[in-house]
């Protein structure tokens, strides 16, 4: 059975916008130079980004437009860019949200079109900027999850810990020689049984 395969695309890591990032897009048609239309973006990385738009003004797959966004932890860049991907959007339902209530909205997925250096070292160090702050909350977030776990389970851990040291305790104990051993008598100790070699044998 004969498949259409797709043209890979090699895409770059992307960081996706927080409520407290700044979520401004300004596009316009490559064609129209009068009219440009704003919006929000969710996702940025070195090789493009993905933004929300209108489904009445939203581009084509293929269409070259050009975007104006602000790079998280850096300043603004404009460029042009080529649309890969259009697709429906669903975002996630909130208690304010009407469940009846259908989203005209559809995310549009770019690629930028040779994308300057200059601004691509721009892009990404303000996105290492922004994974490194990422993993910073995370790494916090967990420690502040553990402790609030030993403080909700505090003499459970305590037990638990000295359980294994009197396991830990006991077993030294037992693996000690008693009083009445003498290395010169018998077998050294650890050395009970001699080698054997690969015919069973006892070697001489």
């Amino acid at each position: 059975m004969t498949q259409i395969l797709r043209r890979f695309v090699p895409r770059a890591p992307r960081y996706v916008l927080r409520p407290t990032d700044n979520r401004f897009l300004r596009f316009a048609h490559r064609d129209d130079r009068r009219n440009s239309y704003a919006t929000r973006f969710i996702n940025v990385s070195e090789s493009g980004l993905a933004f929300l738009v209108d489904r009445d003004c939203a581009p084509h797959i293929g269409e070259f437009i050009k975007v104006e966004f602000p790079v998280p932890g850096s300043g603004q860049i404009a460029w042009f860019a080529r649309v890969v991907r259009i697709e429906e959007y669903h975002p996630p339902r909130t208690w304010h949200k009407r469940l009846d209530k259908e989203d005209d909205e559809i995310l549009v997925a770019v690629h930028f079109d040779d994308l300057p250096e200059g601004h691509r070292k721009a892009i990404r160090a303000g996105l290492n900027q922004k994974f490194t702050e990422v993993l910073k909350e995370r790494q916090k977030d967990n420690f502040f999850q553990l402790m609030s776990f030993l403080t909700a389970h505090f003499w459970k851990t305590l037990l638990y810990v000295g359980l294994a040291l009197a396991t830990a305790a006991i077993l030294y104990v037992f693996s000690r020689p008693n009083e009445n051993y003498d290395p010169k008598r018998g077998a050294p100790w650890g050395q009970r049984f001699p080698a054997l070699n690969i015919f069973g044998a006892e070697e001489e």
